[in-house]
């Protein structure tokens, strides 16, 4: 079980919007997104103007900037959009956007709990001393840009690179840069999980061919540690030596990160293999107790693999090494060139690709096969997909019985393939009257609707129509299917689905807990049962009176607090594009 913070974030309590920040008052940081403590870190740290951003690359590689200078206010906004190709429109319409799609998607009262979209990591989160408002402007950030694209689907990096630009950037040019950074020029955000497979193989295999006395000291105490290189740079790494890497990142590609992850495995491989030197007297009792400490965990690791993390987590978070010295290293890789990276990556790729054919192609001759490879799937990849629930975003409309935050809930309970429509008002009591018929007349032309109540003490609950209540007649009593559901949303938010779903095999069910839609010119009733008076919610044809039971269909509790209650409102909601 993780931790509610990293899973479910509410936007409830970020009540200022961070989106007005203007670029001119970042200087550097952007400090209504930081941590006090990290402020006054490095604010008082004074700077002379000497460097000039000419040849950035060559730059970069010989001078690193520290992380609180102020030419770093604008340097990796300016750096992504320098190109000719990368003009001010070209994302301008989804900047503009921006601040309308939150509200659209947190609500327009910020009270709308958004989970975290499935392509990010939440095993990987780390927040760089984000505060609570930082932290929300990440949220916003990556549930908008998952929206817009559908298509990445598994994406680790997006979280810490998001979260490092909301130290420099406003949180709309964050959201831009981010635009750009995943567009098809750059070569740095794996999006999907095979891109992502193929990079962690094919540095295993870049490591074993450049550093491979590094490579067997490390394959002795845990092979999973290969899998953690990117971490070792955007989670365990301090910030004084991940910024100026990002620097060399965003001017070049994903070439400055296999070269860094590679000289701090083999700095990580010596420091294991020299685990059994013991200091000398004349360390002090700290220096010694810091290095026992260290050692013992060393030691452990060949028995627990999660000491094993321990160490190396330890390790990177205490790593003090020259940064020029750093560099120096990273960038005297020899015969590493990006086209060889590039090539080795697709190799790998193709490996994986193969081997998912063949898989594939057993699964066809057996059931047993169908499970075995779903397993053998399932551990290569190990991934934490924390769910697979689409970003929900409706736009503002006419209601005057639900909130917002109400029909995002019943987005999020409808079947997928209606997520994408948006909720319209087809019928309302307070504007068209009160007869059933009328109702019926303003359905008519759509194949799915809610109807929403409002009675006499408030409650407001309803029903999920998964058939048009056209299909209504005289011959045929009950109609609908499965996705019919009942549910409240006041004062407690429920949904009853079709019993149906809880059996064992489908088509398990009695008749009688299939009646899902009755409709006539007398009544509308939503939830049979083997006693024909038990209905979970039925409309009287005045629309003035209803009542709610326990069904067979839906094995409800009753709707309202009270059996028969009046209508004070109804609405009805189709879908539209």
């Amino acid at each position: 079980m993780h931790p509610a913070l990293t899973t479910l974030t509410s936007i409830c309590e970020d009540t200022q919007n961070t989106v007005d920040v203007e670029r001119k008052e970042l200087k550097p940081f952007n400090r209504q997104l930081l941590s006090e403590e990290f402020l006054n870190k490095f604010l008082s740290i004074h700077f002379e103007d000497n460097v000039t951003l000419t040849n950035l690359k060559q730059l970069f590689r010989t001078t690193h900037l520290h992380i609180a200078h102020p030419l770093r206010s604008s340097l990796w906004f300016d750096i992504l959009r320098q190109e000719q190709k990368y003009k001010q429109y070209k994302f301008q319409q989804a900047v503009e956007r921006y601040p309308e799609d939150i509200r659209n998607i947190f609500g327009r009262r910020n009270d709308i709990i958004v989970r975290l979209p499935s392509c990010i990591d939440i095993n990987h989160l780390p927040n760089y001393h984000l505060n609570r408002k930082g932290q929300h402007a990440r949220t916003r950030i990556l549930s908008v840009f998952a929206y817009y694209h559908p298509d990445v689907t598994w994406a680790p990096l997006l979280a810490p690179i998001a979260a490092l630009f909301l130290h420099y950037m406003t949180e709309i040019d964050a959201y831009e840069s981010l635009l750009i950074l995943t567009s098809n020029n750059y070569n740095i955000i794996t999006q999907t999980e095979i891109q992502y497979q193929s990079l962690m193989h094919a540095f295993r295999s870049l490591l074993r061919r450049h550093y491979h006395s590094a490579y067997e000291i490390l394959s002795k105490y845990q092979q999973n540690i290969f899998d953690q290189w990117l971490w070792i740079l955007f989670e365990y790494l301090p910030l004084k030596y991940l910024t100026p890497i990002v620097d060399c990142l965003l001017i070049e590609d994903m070439k400055i990160l296999i070269r860094f992850s590679m000289i701090l495995m083999n700095h990580f491989a010596k420091f294991l293999s020299n685990q059994q030197f013991k200091p000398k007297r004349r360390y002090s009792i700290f220096h010694r107790d810091t290095y026992s400490r260290l050692s013992s965990m060393t030691s452990a690791m060949k028995e627990n693999s999660t000491v094993s993390d321990e160490v190396l987590i330890n390790y990177m978070q205490q790593f003090d090494f020259p940064i020029e010295k750093l560099f120096k290293q990273a960038f005297s890789i020899r015969n590493l060139r990006r086209k060889d990276i590039f090539r080795t990556i697709q190799i790998e790729e193709d490996k994986i690709k193969q081997e998912r054919r063949f898989l594939r192609s057993i699964s066809h001759n057996s059931e047993q096969h169908v499970s075995n490879s779903s397993s053998t799937t399932a551990s290569a990849r190990g991934y934490n997909h924390q769910n697979s629930t689409a970003i929900i975003m409706i736009r503002e409309f006419d209601t005057s019985i639900a909130s917002h935050s109400d029909f995002a809930y019943l987005w999020s309970l409808i079947p997928s393939r209606l997520t994408e429509y948006q909720p319209e008002r087809i019928y309302s009591s307070n504007i068209h009257g009160r007869r059933l018929r009328t109702l019926y007349d303003h359905v008519e032309f759509y194949e799915h609707c809610f109807i929403i109540i409002r009675n006499e003490l408030e409650e407001i609950f309803g029903v999920f129509c998964s058939s048009a209540l056209s299909s209504r007649s005289k011959a045929r009593l009950w109609f609908g299917t499965g996705e019919t559901f009942l549910f409240t949303l006041k004062p407690k938010r429920q949904v009853f689905k079709w019993v149906g779903y809880q059996k064992l095999t489908m088509g398990d069910t009695k008749p009688y807990e299939d009646y899902f839609i009755h409709a006539d010119d007398e009544r509308l009733q939503f939830g049979g049962s083997k006693e024909a008076l038990d209905v979970g919610l039925c409309i009287q044809h005045d629309l003035n009176e209803g009542s709610t039971k326990q069904c067979d269909t839906y094995a409800n509790k009753p709707l309202s607090s009270c059996e028969y209650f009046q209508i004070i409102e109804i609405e009805v909601f189709g879908f539209t594009r």
